[in-house]
């Protein structure tokens, strides 16, 4: 008994080392010393606790039941401000001369409250919207109210979708085309002097750099968005032409997302950045160096270099970024560009929660039916496991852990070559051959050298058994020659 007491004492803290929650908890969630899940809207375990199975009792007394998309507004703050401070801190200490402006993509999340949200608590940052279709375009002018708040339009434009980023312009809005096939320049061109508004541009350029994480394939001189140096080239002499490199005025690119390593993320920086440097002096105004995506979320809390986490901190990523652009442009002696980042997984990851009903538990198998006495004609991997079991105390866990592993795999083994079948131990052994001793691993001390014997009688003659099938269903129970 005072083993099992001793194997059974367990505590809220053992509960929150092994679902690991305060590594991937993100200072958000955390373990009540009742044993609740609680959630820390303002963030790394402080302020105020609440308990998940308060709101869930909440909310039955008001009548809801579950599944239930639980959204927590306070984390959505908290992560945007995090975002900010961290680059504001960044640029500060390191002497950075250009400002921080933080886009959010629709597309990541395209709920209505989500998206509202995110301009209420932007707006303060000047935090923006990054949009890719028509539809994400009315959304983003219905909830923007801030002028200095970048406009990102990526994906397919066609006619209507330029003309409706050229009346944002129109309106006061920092509305930037982000040009990502060499024909949309035209058409641009095209309705700008239709409508008579000034456009803002930007070119997406395929780095050589190439990411890991989600989405890989989609980055590279090989993507299938964006242009290659040579198009960004052309599409400079085409400005020229027109009297309109004034309107270029952002450099993007996109590496991924969830992109893990932060060896990839400042290798990726520092060629945009190049590159930017080269429009710069070609007489682009430039102003804006769009990072795209990619900063990842520690799903696992490992902080490695895995698809599901990341071996980095905001803040590194925040200061290898800006220290990366600054270092190469001070070289050539180029104005530092208001740095653009389309974070939006690391944005929304952690503000709602899905709480769902338990429909069913399946619980191991505790041992306490196992029978005082074996049967006699049990296989002998199942007379070691006994033994294992008796021998177990608190001292040599591991080693019984190990013999048991050993034996339970032996016992599989005479499973699936027929040699013990689901009733052995109640009846008779599949086959009437002699059963060899199979334990080959070394017994320690604790065990008994007393085995129940194995069979090495030779089958007496029986009209019941053949030499090739073994003993017919009509054998006896009680006939020797099944022992």
């Amino acid at each position: 008994m005072a083993i099992k007491r001793t194997l059974q004492q367990w505590s809220v803290e053992d509960s929150t080392e092994l679902y690991g929650i305060r590594n991937w908890g993100a200072g958000y969630f955390g373990v009540s010393p009742e044993g609740d899940v609680v959630i820390y809207p303002s963030g790394e375990n402080k302020g105020v606790a609440v308990s998940v199975p308060e709101v869930i009792r909440g909310m039955r007394e008001r009548g809801y039941d579950m599944p239930v998309l639980l959204r927590i507004e306070n984390i959505l703050d908290s992560q945007i401000t995090l975002l900010h401070e961290s680059f504001r801190k960044a640029i500060a200490s390191l002497g950075y001369k250009g400002e921080y402006r933080g886009v959010f993509p629709i597309k990541v999340n395209q709920q209505q409250h989500t998206v509202e949200k995110i301009a209420q608590f932007g707006s303060r940052f000047h935090h923006g919207l990054e949009v890719g279709s028509k539809a994400e375009l009315i959304s983003a002018i219905s909830q923007l109210q801030d002028p200095e708040a970048c406009l990102i339009c990526n994906g397919y434009k066609d006619e209507e979708f330029i003309d409706l980023g050229l009346s944002a312009v129109r309106m006061g809005f920092k509305c930037i085309f982000v040009m990502e096939m060499p024909g949309e320049l035209e058409l641009i061109l095209e309705r700008s002097a239709a409508l008579g508004v000034h456009p803002l541009l930007g070119v997406r350029v395929k780095l050589i750099t190439k990411g890991s994480g989600h989405w890989a394939g989609s980055c590279g001189e090989r993507s299938a968005f964006g242009l290659t140096t040579a198009q960004v080239v052309e599409i400079v002499d085409t400005l020229k032409q027109h009297d309109m490199l004034d309107c270029l005025q952002l450099l993007h690119y996109h590496l991924g997302s969830q992109v893990p390593n932060i060896r990839d993320i400042r290798t990726a920086v520092m060629e945009s950045t190049r590159v930017y440097a080269g429009l710069v002096q070609e007489g682009a105004k430039m102003g804006y160096l769009d990072l795209g995506g990619g900063l990842a979320v520690d799903y696992d809390g490992s902080h490695t270099n895995y698809v599901s986490s990341r071996n980095y901190s905001m803040d590194e990523y925040c200061t290898d970024v800006v220290e990366a652009v600054m270092t190469i442009l001070d070289q050539q002696g180029i104005e530092h560009p208001h740095i653009v980042t389309e974070s939006g997984r690391a944005t929304v990851a952690y503000y709602s929660i899905l709480l769902f009903n338990i429909l069913d538990v399946s619980i191991a198998e505790t041992g306490e039916s196992i029978p005082d006495v074996l049967p006699e004609d049990v296989p002998e991997p199942v007379v070691n496991l006994r033994e294992v079991l008796q021998g177990l105390s608190v001292r040599n866990l591991q080693e019984c852990y190990n013999d048991a592993v050993y034996y339970r795999d032996e016992m599989r083994q005479l499973f699936i070559t027929g040699r013990v079948t689901s009733t052995s131990g109640r009846s008779s052994t599949a086959s009437p051959r002699k059963r060899k001793s199979s334990s080959t691993r070394p017994r320690n001390s604790r065990t008994s050298t007393a085995r129940l014997p194995t069979s090495t009688t030779a089958i007496s003659a029986c009209s019941s058994h053949s030499p090739t099938r073994g003993p017919s269903i009509s054998c006896s129970r009680s006939c020797r020659c099944t022992a």
